[in-house]
């Protein structure tokens, strides 16, 4: 059960039902996020669960999954099994598109069924079977590009080539015209056939519209040009429109074919776009768990929640857009106690530590996942009860308190052990005293039905609750006291306070009246609510020494182990030295000593002959010099640091350059040597051996020239047309204009452009044509259809 009406919209579900549906590609898609349903049974929450979160792990890991040709055409379908109805040309383009992207959908998770990453999906997707060779039907009748083949038929090949060589009659009965018109003046120079009604017309300046015989088609809005059929081309143009017709008849002979094979198939059909629409769905829900940092989290069959980092998604993106960071909270129920009373000041996080519980948690059972630590713990509950906000209402003679009491008897009536229940305020809207009363008796009724549940309130008395009931525990957003301002930390065990004079004075309410408020409240009171705030403060202290004593003990220990582990590797290098220049000192000994005796014995044999004592005396400073080099080498890798130290570790949200592309981003997700870094809103998928981890100053200087580059490459893109008028300009400016606007095509990655040049005499399409025909970028070019300014304009497609 599910209370109030409007639950969604009061946790604010009914957003991120649309945040999902935006990343829905087609309505398949968003349809399903529509009918997206609270869940109660384990088994089915855990499906999902696993779903979503192999998506979102394929999304971060792989690049190959099929993003396009999502269409809808359950309609159509639909439509076609009635008898006599055929499907047109659009339409079996987009079936036969719909179709190759469930067919790659099943192929990629076929050949990753080994590697066992994505067992829920593949299992899923082995259940689909689907005849493909649909589609090698539509390739018999439909081209790359959606058009009709001529082969389709033999009679629509018959009737095609007898419409292209009569087309080519007529264009060259018209151009004789044309020419002998222009010769007698009776057409401007500048003028070219064109189609008016799929006829071939001559455009004719009202003024010699009675020297041309034909039929007029067309008028300009201005009243001075008229496109008139030359007589001697009129009955060439109603045979090419019969044609045209036979052609129209014969396609939709090809079609009525095609859906009367199909028709027989549908009900398959609508179960291959029922699965498209799963992925679709599925795909979305990973893309939004991206988007707000969430994860799948350990689950339970139990009714019991422990939550590890939680955060409000919708607040994560308000505040991720303001560049600021929300609190995570960290929040228990079902295991040592069942209701937590959460106290503390106005505008601490009361209110958004409850929602947060409710918009999390609701989200869980419908399928998506959670932004919380993978460490958190998620259980299944029947019922969500809510009491938040104001349900007055004038036409329902309903106050706010009646609204509340409602709640409440819903509540009491309908709540068991498999139940979660969440109020805000609770007991205001009436008199404390009794609301209050009312309150307490409430809580005491719902945990002696073992439901769960988290209520917010400033009542002293549902403060001293936990004192009397095991299941009940108490819990406090904290304040900084010295700073005035909420720390939006909930610490389980111990009820805040409200600040309420302190947090009255900061707002700049009149000293006086605080100051008789206080006297009217009693000074035993104020002097409670001070000693509870030093201790509650002391306690902080208390818990932020204690953090930093483990810290400094752990850092201690590890610099001890280091300090051994080094000292251990000294000795054991000095050791190796003393050896080495012992070994040294020998064979140099040695050698001195060999050296002494032959030049001794050379001596005496050559009885002091100058020659050989002056050659002897060379080869021992030789020797001395080798010596002396080779300490110089010796001494110079001494002087070379032993480790040159590694590149610094990278964890994670460090800002890291991408290696090869020079492009910064953050890191979003480490697992092992596989990262993931975000650029805005793109994730890309690398290896930490290709980024590098730099600092704010090292960013700063990478992103200028990468700043101006961007701002140049959008100021092009902005201001870039897909014709480039070259009229009026001289061959050589022409060529020049042409080359940069080619550069800036190619830069920009345009695939396709347009070359106005006129027709005149053709010198300038002449030198156009010359220059693109000596590009190398330049995959292919032709004359734009007659329509649209034949010879005059020149279509460029680049690689």
């Amino acid at each position: 059960m599910i209370h109030p009406v409007g639950f969604e919209q009061k946790i604010a579900f009914d957003t991120v039902r649309q945040e999902v549906e935006a990343f829905c590609l087609c309505p398949l898609g968003r349809r399903r996020t529509e009918k997206m349903r609270f869940e109660t049974d384990y088994n089915k929450v855990c499906a999902m669960q696993e779903e979503t979160d192999e998506f979102r792990r394929m999304l971060l890991f792989e690049s190959t999954f099929p993003s396009q040709d999502y269409f809808d055409l359950t309609a159509e379908l639909k439509r076609l099994q009635m008898e006599g109805t055929f499907i047109d040309v659009e339409n079996l383009h987009n079936l036969r598109a719909s179709l190759l992207t469930v067919r790659q959908c099943l192929s990629f998770f076929s050949e990753r069924k080994e590697q066992g990453n994505y067992p829920r999906l593949t299992a899923l997707s082995e259940n689909m079977s689907f005849d493909f060779s649909l589609i090698d039907k539509i390739d018999v009748i439909l081209d790359a590009k959606g058009m009709m083949r001529d082969t389709a038929s033999e009679e629509l090949q018959s009737i095609r080539k007898q419409i292209r060589r009569l087309e080519a009659t007529i264009q060259q009965d018209s151009k004789r015209i044309l020419q002998q018109s222009k010769q007698n003046r009776l057409i401007d120079e500048t003028a070219d056939i064109t189609i008016r009604n799929g006829r071939f017309v001559l455009p004719v300046p009202a003024v010699n519209k009675r020297k041309i015989k034909g039929v007029v088609h067309d008028v300009s809005s201005s009243g001075q040009t008229f496109f008139i059929e030359p007589q001697e081309i009129f009955e060439a143009n109603n045979l090419l429109n019969n044609l045209l017709t036979d052609e129209r008849q014969e396609m939709i002979r090809v079609l009525i074919q095609f859906s009367n094979y199909l028709r027989p198939l549908i009900s398959s059909v609508l179960t291959a776009f029922d699965y498209l629409g799963f992925i679709d769905f599925t795909r979305a829900k990973a893309k939004f768990a991206l988007l707000i940092n969430a994860c799948k989290p350990i689950m339970l069959k139990q009714t019991a929640l422990q939550w590890k980092k939680a955060i409000h998604p919708l607040l994560y993106l308000s505040y991720k857009e303001q560049h600021k960071t929300v609190v995570p909270l960290d929040i228990e129920l079902g295991y040592s106690f069942k209701i937590l009373i959460i106290s503390g000041p106005n505008a601490g996080g009361k209110s958004v530590c409850l929602k947060t519980l409710a918009l999390l948690q609701y989200m869980f059972q419908c399928g998506l996942l959670v932004s919380v630590s993978e460490l958190s713990e998620f259980g299944i509950f029947d019922d969500i009860f809510i009491d938040i906000g104001d349900e007055q209402s004038i036409d329902n003679d309903l106050s706010t308190y009646s609204s509340h009491l409602k709640n409440m008897q819903v509540m009491a009536t309908h709540a068991n052990e498999r139940s979660l229940f969440l109020i805000d305020e609770l007991g205001g809207g009436t008199d404390p005293q009794y609301g209050g009363a009312i309150a307490e008796a409430l809580l005491e009724y719902l945990s002696a039905r073992n439901a769960c549940g988290l209520v917010t309130t400033h009542f002293g008395n549902l403060k001293l609750l936990a004192e009397k009931h095991q299941d009940i525990e108490n819990g406090a957003m904290l304040f900084d006291e010295k700073e005035m301002r909420p720390l939006f930390v909930l610490k389980t065990g111990q009820f805040g306070t409200s600040f309420t004079f302190e947090i009255a004075e900061k707002t700049g309410l009149n000293k006086d009246i605080i100051r008789q408020a206080m006297q009217k409240a009693g000074k035993t009171q104020i002097r409670y609510e001070k000693l509870l705030q030093k201790l509650e403060q002391k306690q902080m202290e208390l818990d932020q020494r204690q953090k930093m004593m483990t810290f400094t003990d752990t850092q201690l220990a590890e610099l001890i182990q280091e300090y051994r582990t080094k000292n251990t590797e000294l000795q054991q290098k000095r050791s190796e030295i003393i050896r080495q220049a012992r070994n040294e000192a020998k064979m140099l000994v040695g050698n001195a000593n060999k050296l002494i005796e032959k030049i001794v014995r050379e001596i005496k044999e050559s009885k002091a002959d100058k020659e050989v004592v002056k050659t002897l005396r060379q080869e021992i400073v030789q020797y001395n010099e080798e010596v002396k080099e080779t300490e110089t080498e010796k001494k110079a890798e001494e002087m070379l640091p032993e480790n040159v130290p590694e590149t610094e570790t990278v964890s994670l949200f460090d800002t890291v350059l991408m290696k090869d592309t020079h492009a910064i981003g953050e890191v979003s997700f480490i697992n092992g040597e596989d990262v993931v870094v975000s650029f805005n809103s793109v994730n890309l998928r690398t290896t930490v051996d290709k980024i590098e981890k730099i600092s704010s100053t090292q960013q700063k200087k990478i992103q200028k020239p990468l700043l101006r580059e961007i701002a140049s490459i959008n100021a092009k893109a902005e201001n870039f047309k897909l014709q480039l008028d070259l009229r009026g300009m001289r061959a050589g400016e022409a060529i020049a204009s042409l080359e940069q606007y080619l550069d800036d095509a190619l830069l920009l990655s345009i695939h396709q452009v347009s070359i106005l040049h006129g027709k005149g005499n053709g010198i300038l399409r002449m030198a156009v044509r010359e220059h693109l025909a000596r590009n190398k970028e330049i995959k292919n070019f032709y004359d734009e259809h007659v329509e649209r300014g034949g010879h005059g304009i020149t279509v460029v497609e680049l690689h």
